[in-house]
């Protein structure tokens, strides 16, 4: 879920760098792509490592 958030916001920030370039909006426009690639860029954390307790070798 955090993932696809991200990919939103990024999605988001490149779109409107994008348009504010075309209304001529030079500093905002590059504010936009580069916070764009940022968010895009920033690793998201996939993997979660569980730690089991051992099995208890004694007969039941």
């Amino acid at each position: 879920m955090t993932a696809i958030i991200i990919v939103l916001v990024g999605l988001y920030c490149l779109a409107r760098g994008v348009m504010d370039l075309r209304a001529k909006r030079w500093v905002w426009g590059a504010l936009g792509l580069i916070s764009g690639m940022a968010v895009m860029a920033a690793p998201v954390p996939t993997q979660v490592q569980v730690t089991l307790p051992a099995p208890n070798d004694a007969p039941r």
